[in-house]
């Protein structure tokens, strides 16, 4: 039985465990401008390193999921990139191998109540415009290396692994990530809105929900 050739990688590649921490560093200082933050990571200023490995446990599940492809792109380092991020990371703290968590770790930097209300809004999207979709589930980049052009190789690659398999893609996004995915040919279906006065702000948070049909659909469809 014979499979689809992926994409070609190009400046990408497949990430490793052993790339973990480092994505995780990068999750949490780009990850810190999406207004879904402040919504879920309420404490993060208070328990920074649970940010950091809430991010480690999701990327090593993805990692070895074989029902996820993870990739990177690599790109010179720059030395002062903590002082790009406005997000609490200390570079002098020695963070462990990734270990994965059991189902009931509570992490003190998350709001469950509001993480849960916008996870459910975001299910029943999911549930209702991308049946038989692929997903995209998250792009993220440093902002030391923010405007050359990461996101969009990635979002790019994901196109073409649509494209291979014939399918159509979806993803659900906020802000900049919108502004992304709507450049790369990506179409707008429905916002998705949580909305809560309990506790501090943010009161609310909205993240559109999006798809790319790759060119093939509509011929498929004849």
């Amino acid at each position: 039985m014979s499979f689809p050739i992926a994409p070609a990688f190009s400046a990408l590649r497949l990430a490793r465990l052993r790339d973990v921490p480092r994505i995780a560093t990068v999750a949490t200082a780009g990850f810190y401008y999406s207004p879904v933050f402040p919504w879920e990571s309420r404490f993060h200023r208070d328990f920074p390193t649970d940010t950091f490995q809430s991010y480690e446990k999701m990327f090593a599940d993805t990692i070895i999921s074989p029902d996820y492809a993870t990739l990177v792109v690599e790109d010179s380092y720059d030395p002062a990139e903590a002082e790009k991020t406005e997000a609490t990371i200390k570079p002098d703290e020695k963070i462990s191998a990734p270990k994965l968590q059991k189902p009931e770790t509570v992490l003190l930097d998350k709001s469950p109540f509001h993480a849960d209300m916008l996870d459910e809004k975001c299910d029943a999207a999911e549930e209702k415009y991308f049946e038989g979709h692929q997903l995209v589930d998250m792009v993220v980049v440093h902002p030391a290396y923010w405007r050359r052009g990461h996101g969009t190789s990635l979002v790019k690659w994901g196109k073409a692994l649509a494209d291979v398999d014939r399918v159509n893609q979806g993803v659900i996004a906020a802000d900049m990530g919108e502004k992304l995915y709507t450049s790369l040919g990506y179409g707008k279906l429905d916002d998705v809105r949580a909305v809560s006065e309990d506790g501090p702000p943010p009161h609310e948070v909205q993240v559109g929900v999006l798809r790319y049909s790759g060119p093939w659909s509509a011929r498929a469809e004849l």
